[in-house]
């Protein structure tokens, strides 16, 4: 916990220093701050008061200097305060370095500020996230289409830790919110339109894999601000102005717990339970190869804020209407496995979706029928939509790469869960083609 702590503080008086650095050289009006650089800014353990210590090149007058830092201490409190959103911003208190009396350093420490101004966009990603998100006020967030726990659980968490941080924050999914995940905080405001000609400071895509996974009616790119994309896939499109990719992470939830604790943002139990969903629902209960030891650390800490495990277990799991189960065991009846018993195919149509009252959002889950089989390694499920498009969804046992099969048709995914979209062919065609891609798949993992 000390360590913690220790880096807790290390963290908040490094984004200070950035923060006061960036306010002397773009917004405060003073000729004797023009030539001050901040070396270094140490909070308090409690983060109530923080030692900003700074120096001066060309010899100027050091008691001016600290007069100019004496008046604009409110001014730099303030817009502190505002950019980084703490609980409670420490009160500033400014004092000469006197650890460096070389002028040649001096020059060199200005010199080093003034080059990372200029190259402020190759900083790291997550510098440029915290960055982009503390200068913007109005701000987008969607996922994929078609959304599963993850996407729903990643849009409405980071939703909620903007809305926390002041934003004006739009949550945009056009398929809805699916049905299990309305018990979610923030589910009934996700919009699925939006105005025509909106225009937002700054575009989230989470959990989006690839740019034709993107939801349609988006903002033309000059209205919608940067783009960032924070995503977990193993393989994926390139696409996005910052890309904050962890293909370790479980899901994208996990992902969002990380750059909380290493970005100071907010956290509270309406966050922890969308997080935790997001967890849950992609690692099918902490079952699958993706869950990790920091997988259960961070779901124990969403649960310490305040995710309840039953709620989330309950609808995800366990609250499933009565058409429901009767497309699953029509889905089932289409059950198709090869003959070495490796490779698993389902598949759905419009007509028995319309036959049991049912819709897509009920097939979630449905291509793990097919992988629970003990001699399957590979299972697909192929829904027909209203459209003519085939939709493709793979799950693997672990030893095949199934992402790799869906990027050889234009999709992608995880190792174990990936997808695709098919266009021009029959369902029956589909399923040729899919099974013996699957068979060949297998056939060269086992050689």
């Amino acid at each position: 916990m000390v360590k913690e702590d220790n880096r807790r503080v290390g963290r908040v008086g490094g984004l200070l220093r950035a923060e006061l650095s960036q306010l002397l050289t773009r917004q405060v009006n003073n000729p004797s701050l023009g030539w001050v650089t901040i070396t270094a800014v140490t909070p308090s353990p409690d983060l109530r008061h923080a030692r900003v210590f700074w120096v001066a090149s060309g010899g100027r007058d050091k008691r001016q200097i600290s007069l100019a830092f004496e008046k604009a201490a409110p001014f730099l409190q303030r817009e502190v305060g505002k950019a980084l959103r703490l609980k409670h911003t420490p009160k500033l208190a400014f004092f000469e370095d006197k650890s460096i009396d070389n002028g040649t350093l001096v020059d060199s420490l200005l010199h080093e500020v003034e080059t990372e101004r200029k190259v402020v966009e190759k900083r790291k990603p997550e510098e440029r996230l915290a960055q982009l998100v503390g200068e913007a006020k109005t701000v987008l967030v969607f996922t994929h289409r078609n959304p599963d726990g993850d996407a729903i659980g990643s849009l409405l968490g980071m939703t909620c830790i903007l809305s926390r941080m002041g934003k004006k924050t739009t949550a945009y999914c056009p398929d809805g919110v699916p049905r299990i995940l309305q018990y979610l905080p923030g589910a009934s405001e996700v919009q699925d339109s939006l105005e025509p000609h909106v225009v937002f400071d700054l575009s989230i895509a989470l959990d989006v894999a690839a740019p034709d996974l993107l939801p349609k009616g988006l903002p033309e790119s000059q209205d919608r601000g940067p783009l960032v994309v924070i995503d977990h896939h193993g393989t994926y499109g390139d696409f996005g102005d910052v890309v904050v990719r962890r293909a370790a992470a479980s899901a994208v939830g996990e992902l969002l717990y990380d750059l909380c604790r290493e970005l100071l943002w907010p956290l509270d139990a309406s966050v922890a339970m969308c997080l935790y969903t997001s967890i849950v629902s992609d690692t099918g209960s902490f079952r699958y190869s993706s869950t990790t030891a920091h997988t259960h650390e961070v779901a124990a800490e969403l649960v310490k804020l305040g995710a309840q495990p039953w709620t989330v277990a309950t609808a995800l799991f366990e609250s499933f209407p009565v058409h429901r189960q009767k497309l699953l065991g029509m889905v089932l009846a289409t059950l198709w496995v090869s003959d070495d018993g490796k490779v698993a195919l389902l598949s759905a149509t419009p007509e028995m979706l319309q036959q049991c009252g049912a819709t897509k959002e009920d097939l979630d889950s449905m291509v793990n029928l097919g992988r629970s089989i003990d001699t399957v390694e590979v299972s697909a499920l192929l829904r027909l939509e209203p459209s003519g498009e085939i939709k493709v969804s793979f799950r693997s046992k672990g030893k095949v790469d199934v992402a790799s099969l869906a990027a050889k048709f234009g999709g992608g995914g995880h190792r174990n869960a990936a997808g695709l979209t098919l266009r021009d062919m029959t369902l029956d065609g589909a399923g040729t083609l899919i099974a013996t891609a699957c068979r060949e798949l297998i056939a060269e993992t086992d050689g």
